[in-house]
């Protein structure tokens, strides 16, 4: 004898049958999915709100920056998008299309992307 996996109740009809109806089905693999989908919310956050730091700096302006400029600015330092190696060597390090180079301890170079991205 099998029962739902979402609400106890016997099944009938197939052997392989995991789920009374579709409400259990779906109600089951969002409960799992929940925990998932809230972590990979949060992050996105910080990535949205690391993006509008620097998106608002290149707005204004402002090229160049200190890691303790924008750490005060609520920028987190642990997520980023993705790193590009420029032409010249040096290590690009984005939040989406908003980017910066790091020259030294103490000075960041601002970027934007200015051409589409073609990840394979």
């Amino acid at each position: 004898m099998k029962y739902c996996q979402d609400c106890g109740t016997l099944l009938k009809g197939r052997t392989d049958k995991k789920f009374c109806d579709d409400y259990c089905r779906c109600h089951y693999n969002n409960g799992i999915n929940r925990n998932r989908d809230q972590d990979f919310k949060k992050i996105n956050n910080i990535l949205k709100k690391n993006t509008s730091i620097l998106e608002k700096l290149i707005e204004q302006g402002i090229k160049n920056s200190t890691p303790h400029s924008l750490s005060a600015a609520g920028f987190n330092f642990n997520f980023l998008t993705h790193q590009l190696q420029e032409q010249n060597g040096e290590m690009t390090i984005y939040c989406y299309n908003y980017g910066y180079i790091k020259i030294n301890e103490e000075q960041l170079v601002l970027k934007q992307v200015t051409h589409s991205l073609n990840f394979k």
